[in-house]
């Protein structure tokens, strides 16, 4: 008999979407443990090192959504694991997938690939090939979320649209959203969401595409607090 497949699992929670174009909606968030990169200002360092949380099977993962419609699988990088079998394990939900955009899976149960190209402070470089690969098997199911620290990040965040060209969708949403921990909170947050949305909006090159700026709801309402 074949053993069940397992997830290591960082952690599960209940709450709005916080980020992108479904934010505020209410989904079930399965966070799975490791991630590969180690991004300078990463909002969910526990869940890096990949030996937090515990295994769990598809099975009862699966369980616990039986009364979610959506479904978020997030991390760390989700896409360090072999995910398939609990997207098919989750039948006809909702599944957004948030990742790197640094690894190409092709699920097409997944409602939404939320894909985060790191760019400029991150300490890392976007991946236009992967991502070129998801613009051909996720044309209307993906998204391009973009964390803003400062004027360098988005000028290389729509460098990296830009060398995209024709292979990004024509209608892809594309989220810029300020980088928490340089925002800061309070009034501070809203001072540096007021520059990014000013930025963008004195930009003509950012008006090509369908772009939006958006605050991190969950940040704002708990600080980015573990299982929010």
């Amino acid at each position: 008999m074949r053993a069940p497949a397992t997830l290591r699992v960082n952690e599960t929670f209940f709450s709005i979407q916080g980020e992108g174009g479904l934010i505020g909606a209410p989904a079930l968030f399965i966070r799975l443990d490791g991630c590969p990169l180690r991004c300078s200002w990463c909002d969910t360092p526990y869940a890096l090192a990949g030996d937090a949380g515990r295994e769990m099977t598809v099975v009862e993962l699966a369980a616990l959504a039986a009364d979610h419609h959506r479904v978020v699988i997030t991390g760390g990088e989700p896409l360090a694991q072999d995910i398939a079998p609990l997207v098919q394990a989750l039948g006809g939900r909702h599944i957004t997938v948030e990742t790197s955009g640094t690894i190409f899976v092709d699920l097409p149960q997944v409602a939404l690939f939320s894909l985060s190209p790191k760019v400029g402070t991150s300490g890392y470089t976007p991946k236009p090939a992967v991502l070129r690969k998801y613009c051909s098997t996720a044309e209307h199911r993906m998204q391009l979320k973009f964390v803003i620290s400062d004027a360098g990040d988005l000028a290389q965040a729509r460098s990296l649209l830009d060398d995209l060209g024709d292979a990004l969708p024509r209608a892809t949403p594309i989220i810029v959203q300020p980088e928490s921990g340089r925002a800061g909170l309070g009034e501070a947050y809203a001072r540096f969401l007021a520059w990014l949305t000013e930025a963008v909006l004195e930009d003509p090159g950012w008006l090509r595409y369908d772009v939006r700026v958006l605050p991190q709801l969950h940040y704002m309402l708990w600080n980015g607090a573990a299982g929010r």
